[in-house]
């Protein structure tokens, strides 16, 4: 999803053929934009993952812009794109297949554990995710909507480490589902884009780090 909105970037597009365009003033409210975002969202959200409003937001606006690109609109127009069921289905499962690593759905618990990270190292990553918890509690520039969904999954996230940790026996490192791994580092990535916090951001993109390294090397 590059990452949504502080999140990945979404650089998948919806057949040209499947908009329809019309122009408005610059001034004028992007109306279709809030309607299409929340129905985006709720797409993905029911094939598993969680991606805030605003960020959607942004991808769409990005089509529209390209739409209006193609047709040679003037500088002072805007395509307004006409996103149809099909399309924004499409726009879902595009979005969804680039998270593919993170397993969107499935029971993450469950999962088989061929990933393996050492104690200290995972402990990191707990760490990561109660910062991260803590900063969204009060990063200003999102809305209640973003801030309750990055809440929710990053809540979700401790609650699942913590519960992979408690079954470790001790001995070597722990095994942890690489799905995991790569939602903790998406996770991390996008706390560490948005805050001002220098210290905090290198920390958290280093904890990021260690989680991507081993969810696409579960196995070393």
């Amino acid at each position: 999803m590059g990452r949504i909105g502080g999140a990945p970037a979404v650089t998948t597009s919806a057949p040209k053929e499947r908009f329809a365009v019309s122009e408005f003033s610059a001034s004028q409210p992007p109306r279709w934009l809030d309607v299409a975002s929340i129905a985006l969202v709720d797409r993905v959200a029911q094939r598993g993952m969680t991606i805030p409003v605003g960020a959607v937001a942004v991808f769409l606006a990005e089509q529209g812009s390209a739409v209006a690109g193609l047709l040679g609109l003037t500088s002072g127009r805007h395509a307004m794109p006409y996103l149809d069921d099909d399309v924004l289905d499409d726009l879902a499962d595009q979005i969804v297949s680039s998270y593919a690593a993170e397993e969107p759905g499935a029971n993450l618990f469950a999962l088989p554990r061929t990933g393996h990270i050492s104690v200290a190292n995972f402990g990191r990553l707990i760490s990561g995710l109660a910062e991260t918890l803590l900063f969204f509690e009060t990063h200003p520039p999102i809305t209640d909507a973003d801030r309750s969904a990055r809440r929710h999954e990053t809540t979700q996230l401790l609650s699942l480490a913590g519960l992979i940790q408690s079954e470790h026996n001790g001995n070597g490192p722990i095994a942890v589902p690489p799905a995991v791994l790569a939602r903790i580092a998406r996770t991390l990535t996008t706390a560490a884009g948005l805050t001002d916090d220098v210290d905090l951001a290198a920390a958290l993109r280093r904890d990021s780090m260690r989680a991507h390294t081993t969810a696409t090397s579960p196995h070393a």
